[in-house]
């Protein structure tokens, strides 16, 4: 006796139920598992780990040097992003609105004009022409100032300085500038040695480009994600 349409229909369907219920429990099984391994391993490593950069302490760059600040951190788009560190005003103007294309052309600091103006790594560039607005777009790492536009001789000493845009220094294709005369002499002094020290401490005020950076781990955990739907399809093509 061959059993009954609705008899048929109802097996089908308990049968379909059972397939989801099985396959459920064994994904939420797989997800348990993963998460306990991957707490385990946190718990066993965490002594390891070192503290977030925001957190970590001043970096000494030996011999009393003490390095003062850290990069700040801005927000471009994704959250906890970096981007370089430069000597602005309340503007966001670097130089001090000086002519940065100037000092390489005229060989002297020729103050900017708001309407020939660029931006440029976070810092708004202001020229004294059209002609040498056209010039630094060109080529803006040719004309930036180095170290972010901070003085030059404090960066020797890892520290953030501001400048007077008139104490400034050519040399070799860069734009150096410093807070006053007497910094300004002192770096020149010795000027490959300085930049040397200087370029090595400016590294501290740069963003994390690798993982691990400055102790900065990271960890991804991996997770198991359920579709109900998934496994209802499943079930109407079995």
């Amino acid at each position: 006796m061959y059993p009954k349409k609705s008899q048929c229909i109802r097996a089908t369907s308990e049968a379909r139920y059972s397939r989801f219920i099985s396959a459920a429990l064994i994904a939420a099984t797989l997800s348990f598992t993963a998460s306990s391994v991957s707490a385990g391993e946190t718990e066993a490593k965490r002594t390891e780990q070192l503290p977030p950069v925001p957190e970590a302490p001043a970096l000494s760059l030996g011999r009393g040097t003490t390095l003062l600040a850290q990069a700040e951190t801005a927000h471009s788009g994704k959250q906890g992003a970096k981007v370089p560190k430069v000597n602005v005003d309340q503007n966001g103007v670097i130089l001090k609105g000086y002519d940065p294309v100037a000092y390489f052309k005229q060989g002297r600091a020729i103050k900017g004009e708001p309407k020939y103006s660029t931006t440029y790594e976070g810092a708004v560039y202001y020229f004294a022409s059209a002609a040498d607005k056209r010039e630094f777009d060109k080529n803006p790492a040719k004309y930036k100032p180095q170290y972010g536009g901070y003085c030059a001789n404090g960066m020797t000493k890892g520290k953030l300085a501001d400048i007077d845009p008139n104490q400034f220094f050519i040399y070799k294709g860069k734009l150096y500038v410093c807070t006053g005369p007497r910094e300004l002499k002192n770096f020149q002094a010795k000027p490959d040695i300085k930049i040397k020290k200087a370029d090595k401490n400016w590294e501290f005020y740069q963003p994390p480009s690798i993982p691990g950076y400055l102790g900065l781990v990271f960890k991804i955990n991996p997770k198991v994600a359920i579709s109900a739907c998934d496994f209802s399809e499943s079930a109407k093509s079995a």
